[in-house]
């Protein structure tokens, strides 16, 4: 399959490690404006790192990063966060302590270039999205449930504006109504509002079928790639991510 002609972010033969321990050994990856992709494997495969490496944690040792045309390889993570690329972390990260509305303001902060009027409409677009959060503005971040606190991380990262959204694990340890709910906030941010977004799941089935395209990685790389529906197919597919269980 051909990659997007004019993507958004390209990941070009890309290495990193942890010590001695290459985690990523050489993959490549491209998102295109206005794309979902997900990236799928089993745990261990990589998929985390790549998705940290984009932020400089781990610095990549080679290759190259690329975000609309700009090498952000070697940049810092806070210049990272300024182009508009935004994150909700595996295990979500909110600020316990602080109130939903606190954690909110967190997330615009991260864009110091944020009018008020721009801070105003971000955060009626994530209380639309997720109006279980309106309820709970003046309630602190520890005490929500991980459904609402998946809510959260995922709204505290709109707050910035992105450009391109990565989504490490939305679903994990949610209910399937609260995962549900989830999926449909990311397809209707895509589709209303074009919000370029690269997710790592661990629950294939959704992902793919969520995704306009996919990759899966083994061991650090890339082994397949296709859209969606075309990897949801594939009989070797079905077998390691679907019909023997969630990674």
């Amino acid at each position: 399959m051909t990659r997007p002609e004019t993507p958004l972010l390209a990941i070009r033969k890309l290495v990193a490690a942890y010590g001695n321990i290459e985690a990523l050994k050489g993959v490549d990856l491209d998102i295109a404006p206005g794309e979902i992709v997900a990236l799928i494997g089993s745990n261990g495969a990589g998929k985390s790192t790549l998705m940290m490496s984009v932020f400089g944690k781990p610095r990549p040792r080679s290759g190259a990063i690329e975000f609309d045309g700009e090498d952000i390889t070697q940049i810092p993570t806070h210049l990272v966060a300024r182009l508009r690329i935004a994150q909700a972390p595996e295990g979500r990260r909110i600020f316990p302590r602080m109130t939903v509305a606190e954690n909110l303001r967190m997330g615009a902060d991260t864009v110091a270039v944020n009018t008020d009027a721009e801070r105003l409409s971000s955060l009626e677009r994530v209380l639309t999205l997720f109006p279980r959060l309106k309820e709970r503005m003046t309630q602190r971040g520890g005490t929500l449930s991980g459904g609402e606190q998946q809510m959260l991380a995922i709204g505290r990262a709109l707050m910035s504006r992105p450009r391109l959204l990565m989504l490490d694990e939305p679903s994990l340890g949610l209910a399937p109504l609260i995962a549900r709910q989830i999926f449909d906030a990311i397809r209707t941010l895509n589709k209303q509002d074009g919000l370029t977004v690269l997710i790592v799941e661990q629950n294939a089935n959704h992902a793919l079928k969520l995704a306009h395209r996919g990759y899966v990685m083994v061991n650090g790389l890339i082994t397949l790639s296709g859209t969606g529906s075309e990897l949801l197919a594939r009989p070797e597919i079905r077998s390691a991510y679907l019909e023997g269980g969630r990674h």
